[in-house]
């Protein structure tokens, strides 16, 4: 059987920021080890630092309606301390609204890393660029709702949809003109 060992990067950053990209980025985790912070150079910015934050990163769908391309984050909603009553994770909700309320935008890098999860092993495999839109909670999670840049996108324009069009587009979906 063979083991491939994949972490996500994400990279929170307000595109409405002045500056380049590195000045933009406000927030930076990934999701593989939570005893370290790893070093890796993901192409934006040279190599940067990403301390670990608990998360699952739910990869693009078409929505019930067909009409945008959604993804979710997952965050863990419970304190690390499992021998009392576990209560709301502050840091990971405030993460959540303070991303929603400033309508930031987040890029998800999907890498494959060594077998110790300490390097990544080549370049990143995907790299998607998402709106972040909403969250919801109960006791347990907090689940941040992803929206592409191309919502209700239909009919055959003649036109192709580029970056200089629409802005950084996910490349985990489809896109179908109807």
């Amino acid at each position: 059987m063979t083991v491939i060992a994949l972490t996500t990067f994400i990279e929170i950053f307000d595109p409405k920021a002045s500056g380049s990209y590195s000045n933009q980025v406000i927030y930076k985790f990934q999701n593989s080890t939570p005893d370290s912070v790893i070093s890796a150079n993901l192409g934006n910015m040279g190599t940067a630092s990403y301390p670990f934050l608990s998360f699952i990163y739910q990869g693009a769908a078409l929505t019930k309606t067909g009409d945008n391309i959604e993804a979710g984050l997952f965050l863990a909603n419970e304190d690390s301390d499992r021998t009392g009553v576990a209560g709301a994770n502050k840091l990971s909700m405030s993460y959540a609204a303070e991303a929603v309320k400033n309508k930031w935008s987040i890029k998800v890098y999907t890498c494959k890393m060594n077998n110790t999860f300490t390097a990544l092993d080549g370049l990143p495999l995907v790299i998607d660029t998402w709106l972040i839109a909403s969250m919801s909670y109960d006791a347990s999670s907090i689940e941040v709702l992803l929206s592409s840049g191309v919502d209700a996108v239909g009919g055959n324009t003649g036109r192709y949809l580029t970056t200089a069009i629409a802005g950084s587009l996910p490349v985990t979906g489809q896109i179908f003109s109807k």
